[in-house]
């Protein structure tokens, strides 16, 4: 597990080499970043004692950026510039590694597709809605506009 070229994912092998360029340019702000996310996969890795794959690692990656999204925002109503700066710094390094969210529009269309397929009809069955867009779309929806929107249709 020590040795990220025994991973079965390039992504974390993609993140290795990107600290190891940050700490020969000398970017510490990205290095501290980079870190971070890494720091995450590997705690995830020791915890479930196997190596995660892409599709795991950009579960972490959507969890860390949720977190990121929820500071921000706090450290804006707080007036906490410096510190809403390096979330968002840190946000966009992040998003390098996950694959760009769908559309609103799109997210709708696939949502609206399943209901209609498994003929959902009721609140309860919102999880099995979730599930399944996830599969669909590759974990590339936002999950929290998914669910407010599940909600609205089911209401």
């Amino acid at each position: 597990m020590s040795n990220p070229q025994d991973s079965n994912s390039s992504l974390k092998i993609k993140i290795t080499e990107d600290m190891k360029s940050s700490m020969k340019s000398g970017d510490k702000k990205r290095l501290a970043a980079v870190k971070l996310i890494l720091a995450a996969i590997i705690n995830q890795e020791v915890n479930t004692r196997k190596d995660l794959s892409d599709e795991n690692i950009f579960e972490i990656l959507k969890k860390l950026s949720k977190k990121n999204k929820e500071s921000l925002a706090y450290y804006r109503e707080e007036n906490r510039n410096d510190l809403a700066e390096q979330e968002e710094f840190e946000l966009s390094v992040i998003k390098e590694y996950l694959p760009e969210d769908m559309p609103e529009e799109e997210i709708k269309q696939m949502i609206e597709a399943i209901i209609s397929e498994k003929s959902i009809q009721q609140m309860s069955q919102i999880g099995e809605i979730m599930s399944e867009l996830k599969k669909r779309s590759n974990n590339r929806a936002d999950m929290g506009f998914a669910s407010k929107f599940v909600k609205e249709k089911l209401s």
